[in-house]
């Protein structure tokens, strides 16, 4: 199975417009992300968010089999129309807890995650994978994430739990006792205002080599 990033970014792409900052101002590619989405095996896309014409070609949209959508903050589906115009038949899940199903010979579980006070949101177990974007918490992830070998998982904030996310200390914290995880990559990278290159050098740091921070076209085979 090949995972693609599409974006990693939180819900406003970087650079940020009229922002000085390191990691606005960085010249390497890393640094420039669009809005959090995944393709798996180049057919089946995970949220589709407001850059996703930039993201896919029009033939990739023609290719898909199905669209899976964590949550509806605009960030996540705010793409979704646009995509329709050129696929008008493509299968849409709307994820929810409890739900368990086969796509093109791989299996999809979808569990319940906190978030904000008013959405409600999912992870989802993808054969070995975990993905999570968003969460305020890993109370109810925490049995998953000790199954699998691989997590993909919030990185919105640093060192504070602000609007519905979970730090990346604390993510830290509560997932590096679990020896079963051999990768641990950050998506839905926020404004830190630290370059790709220090948030790698940070984390492991703070964690170890197992941990990463995606960015825009990373691939993995798993």
């Amino acid at each position: 199975m090949t995972i693609k990033f599409l974006g990693t970014s939180s819900e406003e792409a970087l650079p940020r417009e009229g922002c000085g900052c390191l990691q606005c101002a960085s010249l390497n590619k890393k640094d420039t992300r669009l809005r959090s989405s995944i393709l798996i095996d180049e057919d089946i896309l995970i949220d589709a968010g407001p850059d996703i014409l930039k993201q896919l070609k029009v033939t990739q949209i023609k290719n898909l089999r199905a669209v899976l959508i964590t949550h509806d903050h605009y960030d996540h589906i705010d793409g979704l129309k646009d995509v329709l115009k050129i696929r008008r038949d493509l299968k849409i899940i709307k994820l929810r807890s409890g739900q368990h199903f086969k796509l093109t010979g791989i299996d999809f579980y979808a569990f319940k995650v906190r978030h904000s006070k008013s959405i409600t949101t999912v992870g989802i177990e993808i054969g070995s994978m975990i993905y999570i974007p968003d969460f305020s918490d890993l109370d109810y992830a925490m049995k998953y994430l000790a199954e699998v070998k691989v997590a993909v998982l919030d990185g919105s904030f640093l060192s504070s739990n602000l609007d519905g996310h979970l730090a990346i200390n604390e993510t830290i914290s509560r997932t590096k006792p679990l020896k079963n995880l051999k990768k641990i990559y950050f998506t839905h990278n926020g404004h830190t205002k630290k370059t790709h290159l220090e948030m790698t050098k940070l984390i492991k740091n703070l964690g170890d080599s197992r941990y990463q921070v995606a960015y825009d076209g990373l691939e993995l085979r798993v």
